[in-house]
């Protein structure tokens, strides 16, 4: 549900700026409005579940996207309360994900770790393919959707959300002799072994799908491709990560994790380097498909990977760090690989990201390795 709202919100506050007579140039900030608390909160967000529970973050987070939906609802002409709006969606987003992903990380079960994260990732993609949905409500206009009712729509689901959190119970505490500070958690946490591969990995592999979000429509308009042809493209990528995260516990059995992770993410970075070739339209839909199978089995991975590393008691703060540092790899990597565009095209850009998730995958071969001793306190 978190994921239905937030990407039906976040395009519907672009529509709201430009509604309003902002500049495009606008839509930067009101793109950076939401990463920002991400980037400032995260590591306090994930130190306080640990210390007080999920339930907590879930009912907070809930009750955030609520505010975030009405200030945005009433906000009228004023561009400054969209920008206020969109920082308090990223504040309840942030909360209600490092919930999630603590939750599915502390609650014993059956399942294993990355069969859960495989599932809670497929529901994350059926949530992102439903929320753009909204934009279709009626009431709107051909150029513009019903921009008030949509907002006001999500602030209903994010009531929802609250009852849901109401009936949820946090996992057991693992109270310690002494309130260690989120610091030393943080930096300890940093040197186990794993762990900053883990980081950078998850980076680059979720910078990579964005970017191929974006570049996708500029390379249809390079090669004469429809606008058809396009949304294909971006659907079989879709639809394909849902397909391998549904099955992601069970692909695991068969090849291994380290295995599985380092190989889809080979695979994905030589699906984006065939982006650059001249290649009939029917292909690229084909190497969308299988760039999209192999990138989604790897996010839930890292997820599953970054939360057995972590010890019992601050996996919140460890997956927090792992979304402060997708929030920098996705600010950082497109601004970097984006430079490529003017002499090498979309195709360069995707191609090149593929080179970069090369490095993701050497990262990846530290999966599965045994930990060394601790060392001595």
């Amino acid at each position: 549900m978190v994921q239905v709202l937030t990407f039906a919100v976040r395009p519907t506050l672009s529509y709201a700026v430009l509604d309003t007579g902002g500049s495009p140039a606008l839509l930067g900030i009101i793109a950076a409005a939401f990463a920002v608390p991400a980037l400032l909160m995260a590591l306090p967000a994930g130190h306080a579940v640990d210390r007080i529970g999920e339930r907590p973050a879930l009912l907070l987070g809930a009750v955030t996207l609520i505010v975030a939906c009405l200030i945005a609802a009433f906000a009228g002409d004023s561009f400054f309360l969209l920008v206020v709006a969109t920082i308090i969606l990223g504040c309840g987003h942030l909360l209600s994900v490092v919930g999630d992903q603590a939750m599915m990380a502390n609650i014993p079960g059956k399942r294993s770790l990355d069969s859960r994260f495989g599932l809670y990732a497929f529901a994350a993609s059926v949530g992102q393919t439903i929320g753009p949905l909204l934009l279709t409500l009626p009431g709107g206009t051909p150029a513009v959707p019903p921009i008030d009712l949509i907002f006001l729509v999500c602030a209903g689901l994010s009531a929802a959300m609250v009852v849901l959190s109401v009936f949820m119970s946090s996992s057991v505490r693992h109270q310690s002799d002494e309130q260690v500070s989120m610091r030393r958690t943080a930096v300890a946490l940093m040197r186990r072994p794993g762990i900053p591969q883990a980081m950078i990995a998850s980076a680059i592999v979720l910078a990579s799908v964005d970017l191929f979000l974006a570049y996708v429509p500029a390379l249809g308009h390079e090669r004469n491709f429809s606008a058809e042809i396009v949304s294909v493209m971006l659907v079989a990528r879709s639809l394909m990560s849902m397909f391998s995260r549904l099955f992601l516990g069970q692909l695991i059995a068969l090849a291994g994790r380290r295995r599985l992770l380092v190989g889809t993410i080979a695979v994905s970075a030589a699906t984006l380097a065939c982006m650059a070739l001249p290649l009939p339209a029917l292909w690229f839909i084909v190497i969308s498909a299988v760039y999209g199978f192999a990138i989604g089995t790897c996010q839930p991975i890292t997820m599953s990977w970054v939360s057995e590393l972590a010890p019992p008691g601050s996996r919140g703060l460890a997956l927090s760090l792992r979304v402060a540092s997708n929030r920098v790899g996705q600010t950082t990597l497109p601004a970097i690989l984006g430079t490529f565009a003017v002499a090498a095209g979309a195709g360069g850009v995707l191609a090149v990201t593929g080179v970069a998730l090369l490095g993701a995958a050497w990262s990846g071969f530290s999966v599965g390795k045994p930990r060394p001793p601790a060392p001595p306190e």
